[in-house]
């Protein structure tokens, strides 16, 4: 039993804690695994307490693992290169302890690479630059953290177009454009460009873009992928 509840609190048994999630170190310490997210504003604010992803995962993980949330609002995948190529951007990012004590890394990045050329040059990156960003920034996580952690690439979610306008005119009202600087078919592209970036590396990859919007056993379009986009 790893549970048991008293007095109406969950009490954690021992087995929660295993040798698999506690890293020994030099002076003969154990220190508890980590996971590690890496990505833009979707994982900065994925600690919200509306049922976040990262909270989530963090709460699934409870004494086993701590999750660390290095998601940076606005951040595109240059960003994040030039972040870590600074000696405080590197710590950061990446020195959480000794090696093997990061179990997972999770690169999340895309929905502001997408970001229209034109309508959006600031956050836009082109489809391969953005690519062959996202593999420095794997090997920047291998390099730093240690050949063997696990990496999973995520790729940016779909664009809800009536959504992106709404907010255009709340933010920004009479000088709302109307112009989508981000659309679904954008952010299509990216998406599958992740996926091969992630083909090609060898690593996992939790396509969003589709899975979000399509049922997996039938391919029918779900009708309620747009309530989950802010």
């Amino acid at each position: 039993v790893r549970g048991r509840r008293s007095c109406g609190v969950v009490e954690q048994s021992q087995p929660w804690v295993t040798t698999e999630t506690l890293i020994g170190t030099e002076t003969g310490t154990m220190t508890r695994g980590k996971i590690l997210l890496l990505g833009d504003s979707i994982t900065q604010m994925s600690f919200s307490p509306e049922g976040g992803w990262g909270a989530r995962l963090s709460d699934r993980y409870q004494r086993r693992l701590d999750v660390i949330n290095r998601g940076f609002s606005g951040y595109n995948t240059s960003w994040l290169l030039e972040y870590a190529a600074t000696e405080d951007g590197r710590s950061d990012l990446f020195d959480h302890g000794p090696v093997g004590v990061v179990k997972l890394v999770t690169v999340f990045f895309g929905a502001n690479d997408a970001s229209h050329a034109e309508l959006n040059g600031r956050q836009h990156v082109p489809i391969e630059v953005y690519k062959s960003n996202l593999k420095k920034i794997v090997g920047l996580v291998r390099d730093n953290i240690g050949e063997k952690v696990s990496v999973v690439l995520i790729s940016p979610p779909p664009v809800c177009h009536d959504g992106r306008l709404r907010f255009q005119r709340e933010r920004y009202g009479d000088k709302a454009t109307g112009k989508l600087e981000r659309t679904l078919e954008l952010s299509g592209k990216y998406s599958r460009a992740a996926g091969v970036v992630a083909q090609e590396l060898g690593l996992p990859f939790l396509d969003l873009w589709t899975t979000m919007q399509f049922d997996e056993s039938s391919g029918e379009e779900r009708g309620n992928w747009r309530g989950y986009l802010s």
